[in-house]
This record gives C-alpha cells, sequence and structure tokens, in this order.
C-alpha cells in the first residue's frame, strides 16, 4: 500500500554551498535585477547560513521518516525539464519503467564539476513501476512508457530531470530504496489542470491500496518561483503559505483549484506545485509542514512536508 509520503522543493540552489548563493541570485534575467523585492537585501551572509541549516534539517527529517517507514520503493514524482524529453515530444505524463535511471547529482551552478563526475545510478522498482502504468491506463490516464535511459533534451550528459537526482542522494544517502520515476509536465503548455493532478494521486493511492508492497510518494518541486521569467526573484509567500496550510489542515482537495485560471504568479517554476497536488491526493490525511522559507538568494519559496506514514 502507499502509506507514506513527502514533499519538498528542489531548487538547484539549496543543493549549492552556500557560498555560493550570490553566484545562483546574480543569474536572474538582467531585466529584472532593478526591480528586485526589498527583502532580499536582508539576505545577509548570516541569514543565508542559517537558512542553509534549516534546509539541511529539513531533509534529514524526511529522511528519517522515509526510513522510518521502511518503504519497497519510493515513487518520485516531478516535472523533466527538457532533460529526458526534448521539445520534439514533451508528453504530459510519463512513468520510467527500466531497470536503473542516471543523472547528475550536482546543479550546473558548479560548473567545476564535470557531469559525468557527479553521476548516480539509482535502481527503478520496475514490476512496481509496471503495475503503476497498466493502472493508470484502466483509471482512463495515458502515460508514456520510458522503459530505458535514452536522454533527448538539452544536455544528454547529464542524464534525467534534477527533480530526481538532487534531492535522491539527501533522502536516501546509501541510494538503497527503489524508484518509481513518474514525469508530469508542469512547465511547457498546454498543461494538465489542478483537479487533473489532484485525480491522478487518487489514482495512484487506488492502485496500491491492496499492493502488498510499502510504498512511499514523494513530490518534487516547488512552491512559488519563476526562476527565468518576468517575476524572477519573487517568491509569492501568501501562495506559498495558503497551500501549506491546506496540506496541514487535511483540506488538499482545494488545491484542486489551482491552475484552472492563467495568472502571472502561477506560471513558470510554480507549475510545479502540480506534484505536492498529486502527493496531497495520495495521502488523504492531514501533513505536517516541517518548514517554509521564502528564499530569494536562490530564487524560491523553499518549503518541506510529510504525510505520517500509516500501515
Amino acid at each position: 500500500m502507499l502509506g507514506f509520503g513527502m514533499a519538498s522543493s528542489h531548487a538547484p540552489g539549496i543543493f549549492c554551498p552556500v557560498e555560493m548563493w550570490p553566484k545562483v541570485y546574480s543569474t536572474i534575467p538582467d531585466v529584472m535585477k532593478g526591480s528586485q523585492p526589498p527583502t532580499a537585501k536582508l539576505e545577509t551572509p548570516e541569514v543565508r547560513a542559517a537558512f542553509a541549516k534549516r534546509i539541511e534539517q529539513a531533509f534529514k527529517t524526511l529522511s528519517d521518516q522515509l526510513y522510518a517507514y521502511r518503504p519497497d520503493a519510493l515513487l518520485v514524482i516531478g516535472d523533466d525539464q527538457n532533460d529526458l524529453f526534448g521539445m520534439n515530444n514533451q508528453p504530459t505524463l510519463s512513468v520510467f519503467t527500466g531497470k536503473e535511471i542516471w543523472g547528475s547529482s550536482k546543479p550546473r551552478y558548479m560548473s567545476d564539476i564535470p557531469a559525468e563526475a557527479s553521476r548516480i545510478h539509482l535502481k527503478v522498482h520496475t514490476d512496481l513501476a509496471m503495475d503503476l502504468l497498466k493502472g493508470l491506463l484502466k483509471r482512463n490516464f495515458d502515460p508514456a512508457n520510458l522503459a530505458e535511459m535514452k536522454p533527448l533534451g538539452r544536455e544528454p550528459e547529464r542524464g534525467a530531470s534534477h527533480m530526481l537526482m538532487y534531492p535522491a542522494p539527501v533522502l536516501m544517502p546509501a541510494l538503497d530504496i527503489p524508484v518509481i520515476p513518474v514525469f508530469l509536465n508542469e512547465y511547457y503548455p498546454p498543461l494538465p489542470s489542478g483537479r487533473r493532478c489532484w485525480d491522478l494521486g487518487l489514482a495512484i493511492a487506488d492502485i496500491f491500496k491492496n499492493h502488498k508492497a510499502r510504498i512511499a510518494i514523494y513530490a518534487s518541486g516547488g512552491l512559488s518561483h519563476d526562476p527565468w521569467g518576468p517575476r524572477s526573484g519573487w517568491i509569492d509567500e501568501p501562495l506559498d503559505r495558503w497551500i501549506l496550510e491546506r496540506i496541514a489542515t487535511n483540506r488538499g482537495e482545494e488545491l484542486a483549484n489551482l491552475f484552472s485560471f492563467d495568472a502571472a504568479a502561477m506560471r513558470g517554476g510554480t507549475g510545479e506545485i502540480r506534484a505536492w497536488i498529486t502527493a496531497a491526493a495520495a495521502c488523504p490525511r492531514a501533513g505536517v509542514v516541517v518548514d517554509y522559507m521564502p528564499i530569494h538568494h536562490v530564487k524560491t519559496g523553499i518549503a518541506f512536508t510529510y504525510w505520517p506514514a500509516v500501515e
């Protein structure tokens, strides 16, 4: 059964040494550098160091909860962002069913580390991935089937998306939990609605509800950010806190109303909240908000949540 869930941001900056955060922040588009939020100036080196410690502790909390659940597999859902897929093909939903998935675990900001030098390999629980693929088809979803590693994106040598490869070594340092990678299009229109993502989470939970395997789900991405767009450097803190409140009070279905309308604040990386909606639907209970930090230097509202384990 699917008995444990968690979600966190995967902003590349949080996987860099805190001393690099000014470099990360400097990559906002030139057109935005003259119109940054005043609160960004409050992020002194001391403040940034404190944020980094909180991030480390939050990931440890998620990791401890994950291992305490003793899962047979970790279903990881998030976006691809032109890594495995190219602009010639952007499926709305896809499941990786091969035996192994690989990719670079260090952000592109750390350009002194070649992509191959930080490459990690994760075992895929192929049987459960196939169960998921077939179960989704029976429940009126049409996922693509990825049965082998053949990256077609912007830098094929980097392998699979950072939504999986950056947090994996932090959440499971021994890389000892087989994964079920699920890729959800969150960037390239047309995009799934919040309701469709909610229904996807319900379907995932239903597929595994009577399964003997112990399965955890991890939503990777978000919260509000637009790293390369017209809101780069800005964070929608009211939106982020509204989302976290719904999770903490078991009102997750209200998240299904997101992305039913177009708004500048909902574009860009904020679209990664779709993965959180899916995980919330798959875990129908109140979640625990571990921490939330609106960090301009990593250009993202950084959040960590888990849904307590059930047997």
